[in-house]
């Protein structure tokens, strides 16, 4: 007799389109249908509504959730409890964002008799207040199971929320090598339209245009290497709110000739590959797919050393590492490989190779199925609907 499918909603609360999004398609999509009833629960921001016609057209059930604007909408919570309660998943999987408007989703989960929680966390910003780390600290006490996409993040939930690490189980994300004979023609037509063409450096910083990416770090750096003589196109894919400030600041710094602003990109990958570098000068992160996705094209990386950047580039080895904010640094790592083009494009295939070996969204998706089977597991024989399930070690692909 065929077992019942798990009736599986993955919860997701962003209003715009970015790494957190993509990881929900890749997971809603790559689970196999023979053991999941997968349902998908979005912002209503019309920013989501490309991901919510996607997954409904795979099949993939869609709920859009009104966000809670804090703890006194009781409306807005009474709401969320009652879809709760008519959707009745065995295991409910909230991905969070720091800040996250899906924060009161755990204790509604719970209210709602939902079996299973498990939480991962792709973010985490510093604590505020004792409140703030109190609510945390409750919200992630009510889980089955904690996942976070890096070590520097579990350190953070440790360190800033004093949350035992051995609750935390590390899943990286996951990138896909791409169909080189489809990309490769329109990187070519786009290195054209650009304006580098076959000889002039082209480098790509992809994110959204906020403090947070420190796309205004890059702009600084390229001052500086553009005062040196060097010749380079840089092309910044995103929109976000410092947009006009960055493109005056591009001006006021003589940089308008050298800059490109191509606002959303809808298909990044023929962008990364035509890069000859991807730079991500970012302030702060968690594991962004942004470098993953370069690296899985083989495109040698300039990022920051932060969050769990470090954990899949060693400096050097599969890309080059800069402390942030920081230009100075950046311009000089800019400058050097522009001055040694060979090494510069070996980092981009040891680059390659490391995430064939270890950041698949393959392993990304059998770790999530086997915290889910922990879970089950974990709860039936312990008697308790919530329990760790996590080894010390991190588990997961490293």
């Amino acid at each position: 007799m065929e077992s019942a499918r798990l009736s599986l909603l993955i919860a997701e609360s962003g209003r715009t389109l970015g790494g957190t999004e993509r990881v929900v398609w890749e997971l809603a999509t790559r689970l196999p249908s023979h053991r999941y009833d997968v349902q998908v629960w979005l912002s209503d921001a019309p920013a989501v509504n490309e991901l919510a016609e996607a997954l409904a057209a795979r099949g993939i059930a869609v709920e859009r959730m009104r966000e809670i604007e804090s703890r006194w909408d009781w409306r807005g919570m009474l709401a969320t409890w009652r879809r709760l309660r008519r959707l009745k998943p065995t295991v409910l999987h909230v991905h969070h964002v720091w800040p996250s408007a899906d924060r009161y989703l755990a204790g509604l989960a719970r209210a709602a008799s939902v079996p299973h929680l498990v939480i991962t966390e792709h973010l985490v910003g510093h604590p505020n207040s004792r409140a703030q780390t109190t609510l945390k600290r409750l919200e992630l006490d009510g889980a089955d199971a904690v996942t976070v996409v890096s070590e520097a993040i579990a350190h953070s939930l440790t360190a800033d929320y004093g949350v035992a690490r051995e609750r935390l189980r590390v899943v990286p994300n996951g990138a896909e090598t791409p169909d080189e004979d489809v990309e490769w023609p329109l990187a070519r037509a786009l290195r054209t339209s650009l304006g580098a063409g076959v000889s002039r450096p082209l480098w790509v910083c992809a994110g959204r245009l906020e403090s947070q990416k420190g796309q205004d770090v890059l702009l600084d750096a390229l001052a500086l290497v553009h005062g040196r003589g060097i010749a380079f196109v840089a092309a910044f894919a995103g929109t976000g709110g410092e947009q006009a400030a960055l493109e005056r600041r591009a001006t006021e710094l003589g940089l308008a000739d050298h800059v490109r602003w191509l606002g959303q990109v809808e298909e990044i990958g023929p962008l990364l590959l035509a890069a000859d570098l991807v730079v991500m000068p970012s302030r702060w992160e968690g594991l962004p797919l942004t470098l993953l996705e370069a690296m899985a094209r083989g495109r040698p990386v300039v990022a920051s050393a932060v969050g769990g950047i470090p954990e899949v580039v060693e400096d050097g080895v599969h890309g080059r590492l800069v402390p942030a904010a920081d230009a100075s640094a950046l311009a000089e790592t800019l400058a050097d490989c522009v001055r040694t083009p060979d090494a510069t494009r070996q980092l981009g295939v040891r680059g390659l190779e490391r995430v064939r070996q270890r950041y698949t969204w393959e392993r990304v998706v059998e770790s999530f199925e086997t915290v889910y089977d922990e879970v089950l597991g974990l709860a039936s024989f312990a008697g308790s609907t919530r329990v760790a399930s996590s080894r010390p070690d991190g588990g997961g692909p490293r």
